[in-house]
């Protein structure tokens, strides 16, 4: 086999590898579904679906197990500096995002909110935050969680696909100096 012919499988070998590293990059950022767990054994949960629209990220909450009455009102934001965990130990971080309030109709309730001049890439920016919907308000006081999800980048489903972008390009790389080292013996060894 020539150089030639060397020269151009490891091309041909390395332009696969950096096509399958880009599909690592190419998860969808434009739209995250996050699923909410009960907080405080409130037996609330549900899922935050956060896209990207013209005006801004729509956010729409979809609830179950709301254990109030009918028409009664809990408030859900977006809150920053913070994780559901740190919540749920009484250490909240303060709201970046208010939504609609979530009104309880038998057991459930959904709310629809435009956070405008925000994007989900940007919600995912690495700075802790999480989506809270709250109990029943009966005083002045913000009540207590009820159900949260921290708001981070869903990863591919386990049907075939990756765990992470990282994970792909670890392993690309590796791919990558395995087949440049074996290259460079074949070629050594042909001179």
């Amino acid at each position: 086999m020539g150089r030639k012919t060397v020269f151009g499988t490891m091309l041909a070998a390395t332009l696969l590898i950096a096509a399958l590293m880009g599909s690592a990059w190419a998860q969808d950022m434009s739209a995250q579904t996050l699923q909410l767990t009960p907080s405080r054994d409130s037996g609330v949960s549900g899922t935050a679906t956060l896209t990207d629209t013209a005006e801004g990220v729509e956010a729409t909450l979809d609830m179950q197990g709301l254990p109030t009455a009918d028409g009664t009102e809990h408030l859900a934001h977006i809150h920053s500096g913070a994780t559901c965990a740190d919540d749920r130990a009484g250490n909240g971080g303060p709201v970046e995002f208010p939504f609609e309030s979530v009104v309880n109709e038998g057991g459930a309730g959904t709310s629809t909110t435009v956070i405008p001049n925000v994007t989900v890439a940007g919600l995912l920016d690495g700075t802790p935050r999480y989506v809270n919907v709250h109990a029943e308000k009966t005083g002045d006081a913000v009540p207590p969680g009820i159900s949260c999800a921290d708001v981070v980048a869903t990863t591919v489903p386990a049907t075939g696909g990756i765990a992470s972008p990282m994970t792909m390009l670890l392993l690309g790389g590796a791919a990558l100096v395995a087949l440049a080292a074996a290259g460079g013996f074949f070629v050594r060894r042909r001179a």
